[in-house]
């Protein structure tokens, strides 16, 4: 593939997409869609999460419900998280969170999921009374309702309570569904991002919650909020031109990232970086070049998975696929 027209002399040698990229892709979502169970179900924990996140993948490589190699597996996913959707649109599995229920990280990723199935194909298939639209309104209502006061959202879904990693993957879900024409209402988001604007410390990293700043941020909180900051094209504002020398710190070595959650923070540092690439081209051939090289390297070549995530490889296959074929651009949230 030839290098994008945006890239400045010096990155020439950049390739958005290389052929061990693609082998890596191809290996990961066979191995997904071998571990699938026959109620649709991937992972043996956080279902729900895993599932939509899973999905997304299989999206991302062309295939829809009702073509691709991954038609049955997207299908499938589908009836997973419409039957642990509940009528009052939460979208989870019958566990608490604590006992390997996915919580509002899973009604996320879940909602988005829905928004970009609803983007590419519309309604899909019958679904008894209600369409895949009608369910992402309520998952979106869900969202809205859960919100705490300061915009940040919590582990459940009731307006009491904030951390930042469930309120990237909110305000996330909530992107793509406005992306999809999905009414969402604007305070809501704005809250949302300022949490996140609020949360970005001095030294551009991302803590965990409000309370507490100045504890440090983490690679992970950092790469999650550049990527809604940059998803919104926020990349003006001080926080986030802080935020993201301070993500590029931790790509390149300049910061430590004690090894915590990186395939969670490679899914968003592989966004920031493609959100952000507008700004400044080297966030994309450098950024993403290195989340690459580790995603190549840390895969399991011979199963295909990337199974060192403490969930079977569920988790961090999912998301490293998903991370892998931002290039290709077919998710509409991927699209430029």
């Amino acid at each position: 593939m030839a290098a994008p027209s945006f890239l400045p002399a010096q990155e020439a040698g950049f390739r958005e997409i290389t052929p061990g990229q693609v082998d890596a892709i191809d290996k990961g979502l066979k191995w997904l869609a071998k571990s699938q169970y026959s109620n649709g179900a991937i992972g043996s924990t956080c279902q729900v999460a895993f599932t939509s996140l899973a999905a997304l993948s299989f999206m991302a490589n062309g295939s829809t419900p009702f073509r691709g190699p991954y038609a049955k597996n997207i299908r499938d996913a589908l009836k997973f998280i419409l039957r642990n959707t509940s009528k009052s649109g939460y979208v989870n599995e019958a566990v608490g969170r604590g006992l390997g229920g996915s919580g509002m990280h899973g009604h996320g990723y879940a909602t988005w999921f829905l928004a970009e199935l609803y983007g590419m194909c519309g309604d899909v298939g019958d679904l008894g009374d209600e369409s895949v639209r009608e369910r992402l309104q309520k998952a979106v209502a869900v969202i809205e309702q859960s919100q705490d006061s300061n915009g940040g959202w919590t582990y459940e879904p009731r307006p009491s309570g904030h951390e930042g990693s469930v309120t990237v993957t909110q305000v996330q879900a909530l992107r793509s569904a406005r992306n999809s024409g999905i009414a969402v209402k604007k305070a809501v988001i704005d809250k949302g991002i300022d949490y996140i604007r609020k949360s970005t410390q001095a030294d551009g990293t991302v803590a965990y919650s409000l309370g507490s700043r100045g504890s440090g941020g983490t690679y992970a909180l950092t790469a999650a909020g550049m990527c809604i900051f940059a998803m919104y094209g926020a990349t003006d504002a001080p926080e986030v031109k802080r935020g993201m020398v301070a993500l590029m710190g931790f790509l390149t070595g300049r910061h430590s990232r004690n090894g915590h959650h990186d395939y969670y923070a490679h899914l968003y540092a592989g966004q920031a970086c493609f959100f952000a690439k507008g700004k400044d081209p080297a966030f994309w051939t450098k950024g993403f070049a290195v989340i690459r090289g580790e995603l190549l390297s840390s895969q399991d070549r011979e199963t295909g998975c990337w199974q060192q995530d403490g969930y079977g490889g569920a988790f961090g296959t999912a998301c490293a696929t998903l991370v892998l074929q931002i290039p290709y651009r077919i998710l509409p949230i991927f699209q430029d």
